[in-house]
C-alpha cells in the first residue's frame, strides 16, 4: 500500500501544516481521547482538484494510513494508543470528502473514576462489513498490516470506521 508518488509532497506538506508531524504532541495530557484531523481546511486539498471526489477519499485514507505507524510507533512504551478514524459519511453519501483524523488516548484514562476499566474497555468495534467499512478496506488494499472496523452505531452522522496498526 503505497500513496500516490505525485501527492507525496503535498501530504508531506499537509501533515506539517496540521502539526501531525509532531509526535511529542501525541504524548501530552489528554482528558478522555482526542482526534486530529488529516486537514482542517477544503483549500489544503487544492492539489487534488484533478481527480474525482472518490479518488480523493481513497488517497486522503492512504495518507493518513501511511503517517499512523509513525505516531503508533512513536507512543510504544508509553501509556498510549492510537488509531486512525475515518469519519463525514455523510458527506460522502452526498458525494462528498470523508475526514480521516488520528484518533488517540492513554488507555489508563478512565471514564467513570469509580470503574476500574480503562478507555479501550468501553469500546465497541464490529468487523468491517458496512458499506463504509468496505470502502476503507478497498480504499487501503486490503493490506494485513491495517485493522479495520466498524463502530457500532448506524448514523452516517455520527459513524466512524477505525483503522488500527497491527493486532486487535
Amino acid at each position: 500500500m503505497h500513496v500516490d508518488p505525485r501527492f507525496v509532497p503535498e501530504f508531506v506538506d499537509l501533515i506539517h501544516c496540521e502539526r501531525l508531524d509532531d509526535l511529542d504532541r501525541f504524548l501530552g495530557p489528554v482528558e478522555l481521547f482526542d482526534e486530529l484531523p488529516l486537514y482542517s481546511r477544503f483549500h489544503q486539498l487544492a492539489f487534488l482538484d484533478s481527480l474525482s471526489v472518490g479518488q480523493k477519499n481513497r488517497l486522503l485514507i492512504r495518507a493518513a494510513a501511511a503517517h499512523l505507524p509513525r505516531i503508533v510507533e512513536h507512543g510504544r512504551g508509553h501509556d498510549f494508543f492510537c488509531m486512525l478514524s475515518v469519519l463525514s459519511w455523510d458527506e460522502w453519501e452526498l458525494g462528498g470528502l470523508i475526514e480521516p483524523a488520528f484518533w488517540y488516548t492513554k488507555p489508563s484514562n478512565r471514564p467513570d473514576p469509580s470503574d476500574p476499566r480503562g478507555i479501550l474497555d468501553y469500546l465497541r468495534f464490529r468487523p468491517p462489513t458496512s458499506r463504509y467499512g468496505l470502502f476503507v478496506a478497498d480504499a487501503l488494499d486490503h493490506d494485513p498490516r491495517y485493522v479495520i472496523r466498524d463502530d457500532s452505531g448506524t448514523d452516517p452522522l455520527t459513524r466512524r470506521v477505525y483503522v488500527m496498526v497491527g493486532e486487535w
